[in-house]
């Protein structure tokens, strides 16, 4: 009589959250309470946040809680260095990186949009260097996610200028992963190798 011994292989899988991660809402994933339109609220939904990990960052995915049909030519938005917690000097267009999305959520009409839209960034290589203001956000092209106001400030491009949505009773909600930019530091261990 033949035994049959069965093998039970075991994989674990390591999930790795990323070395910064952000949400407006404080937690990564929070859920919109409410909502606002590209023609009622702002048609770009903007934030900015230092980058005070003690690292350069290497942007790596965005999320939105947004609906709608696909964006434009600019439909995320990074500047690299805003040099604080403001907007950007200058409208969507002056963006130092952008791309194009479609929403998850295609229904312009969701109110509030609570489906995130995430975006891979690993292959746009956009570094923030440590200390820096970066900005990040995107076009609404339906409604755009947003809570009561929490204390984090953010903008949306409404009458041809960036007006804060703080003075309404509102914060936009976005998320923004990023890594640590270690190519820096293969670069220096390689030239001091060679020195050698």
């Amino acid at each position: 009589m033949k035994k049959a011994f069965m093998v039970l292989l075991i994989v674990a899988v390591v999930v790795t959250a990323a070395d910064f991660e952000y949400n407006t809402g404080g937690a990564m994933g929070t859920v919109p309470t409410h909502g606002g339109s590209a023609s009622g609220w702002g048609e770009w939904f903007v934030v900015s946040v230092l980058n005070d990990s003690g690292h350069d960052l290497i942007l790596t995915e965005f999320g939105f809680p947004c609906c709608g049909p696909p964006t434009g030519t600019y439909g995320w938005l990074v500047w690299v260095n805003v040099g604080g917690l403001n907007p950007p000097a200058g409208e969507a267009s002056t963006a130092d990186f952008y791309g194009t999305f479609s929403p998850v959520d295609s229904n312009p009409s969701t109110l509030p949009p609570v489906t995130y839209t995430y975006i891979d960034l690993s292959s746009e290589n956009i570094v923030i260097a440590d200390g820096n203001y970066f900005c990040f956000g995107y076009d609404v092209t339906g409604n755009g996610g947003q809570i009561l106001y929490n204390g984090v400030e953010t903008w949306s491009w409404y009458n041809s200028e960036w007006d804060s949505d703080s003075s309404w009773g509102r914060t936009d909600i976005f998320e923004v992963s990023a890594d640590y930019d270690t190519a820096l530091e293969r670069n220096s261990w390689a030239s001091i190798k060679t020195s050698f």
